[in-house]
């Protein structure tokens, strides 16, 4: 009041001052609100992106894992299933498709099971067969399983024909080099490299003509009745997977 009474402006520079001080306190306090609020926002917008980034990237893995795997082995199966249409419209065999379930792990015996049996028409001495020529014979059979010897077995044997030249001679397999041998093919046969080997037909064993192989290596020797050739199968044996067996020829 004694202030007020000498000095009566005094007052309301005070208020002046002090409106002024609060104002700007009131606006430092805003704009500080204002920018945590900001932070926030961005900090919830960028864990937002950074969560949708992660999903983005899981998609994306998976279409990479997709593509490399599942779409891959879908195209890749579609050609095997073209090819295996092909093979069996081209032949005038009664063909039952079948697939490889097992392999045995022996590098000697070279058997394979396949997924169909007795049930389903399979009778031991059947032959079975790919695209790309001759696989085997099966040996055993079982309820909705059967079990296959293949060509390049040791036990094997097989009548074959050269193609080219007409000579006879037996197939016989060499086990864990995958290759086989021909056994009985006289040294006057004018064979050579390069040349194809079917099935001969002869003991109505196997039907004839089905390609088996091509000779690979041919050595004569004047001392000898029969000469050494050995024959690389056409089947290629360590990726088999669909196959056909032969009912009927």
């Amino acid at each position: 009041m004694l202030i007020s009474a000498y000095k009566r402006n005094l007052p309301s520079q005070i208020r002046e001052k002090s409106y002024s001080i609060i104002g700007s306190i009131q606006q430092t306090a805003f704009n500080f609100e204002e920018s945590i609020g900001e932070c926030i926002k961005n900090f919830y917008e960028a864990k937002e992106l950074r969560e949708e980034n992660e999903l983005l990237k899981i998609e994306i893995d998976k279409l990479l894992f997709e593509k490399e795997n599942y779409f891959k082995e879908i195209l890749s199966s579609y050609q095997r299933f073209e090819k295996l249409l092909e093979f069996k419209q081209k032949k005038a065999y009664h063909l039952l498709p079948v697939r490889v379930i097992s392999y045995t792990p022996s590098i000697y015996f070279k058997v394979v099971f396949i997924d169909k049996g007795g049930k389903e028409g399979i009778k031991k001495g059947m032959a079975v067969v790919s695209p790309q020529g001759l696989v085997g014979k099966v040996i055993e059979e079982y309820s909705h399983q059967a079990k296959v010897l293949l060509i390049i077995d040791e036990r094997s044997k097989v009548g074959i024909r050269v193609q080219r030249t007409r000579d006879i001679a037996i197939l016989q397999g060499k086990g864990k080099e995958g290759v086989c041998e021909l056994k009985y093919l006289l040294n006057t046969a004018s064979v050579k490299v390069g040349d194809k080997v079917v099935a001969s037909g002869l003991g109505n064993l196997f039907p004839e003509g089905i390609l088996v192989g091509k000779i690979s290596e041919v050595k004569r020797d004047s001392n000898r009745l029969f000469q050494e050739v050995k024959i690389t199968p056409t089947v290629d044996f360590g990726k088999l997977e669909e196959l056909f067996v032969i009912k009927k020829w």
